[in-house]
């Protein structure tokens, strides 16, 4: 009976002791924003060590970039992006070229 009781306080003291391990939310934050400092723009929440990110970036391989690089931060479980990507902006139209030609006086000469 003794040995049942100690088995189970030690596995009691393993399951806090895993979980005490964890960082927090506020730690796994500032990491995150540390990784987030090369990619302007975005934005991450941290809860229960999901990341959610939010913001606007010029294309999908930023987009990428920043959910690559929260992955990787310890603490990190899930990843929600939900970043934008801007509209394509199209390019002026190129100006207009100058007409060289003469134009003649449709009119008679006296």
């Amino acid at each position: 009976m003794k040995c049942k009781t100690f088995l189970m306080a030690g596995m009691m003291f393993l399951a806090v002791s895993l979980f005490a391990c964890q960082p927090s939310d506020s730690s796994v934050q500032q990491s995150v924003n540390e990784k987030l400092t090369a990619t302007p723009g975005v934005s991450a929440e941290v809860k229960e060590g999901v990341v959610t990110l939010s913001g606007e970036v010029p294309d999908e391989a930023a987009k990428m970039a920043a959910e690559d690089a929260v992955k990787g931060v310890s603490g990190v479980k899930a990843v929600t992006n939900n970043i934008m990507v801007q509209a394509a902006v199209p390019p002026p139209p190129p100006p207009a070229a100058a007409d060289t030609t003469m134009k003649k006086d449709s009119g008679t000469v006296k």
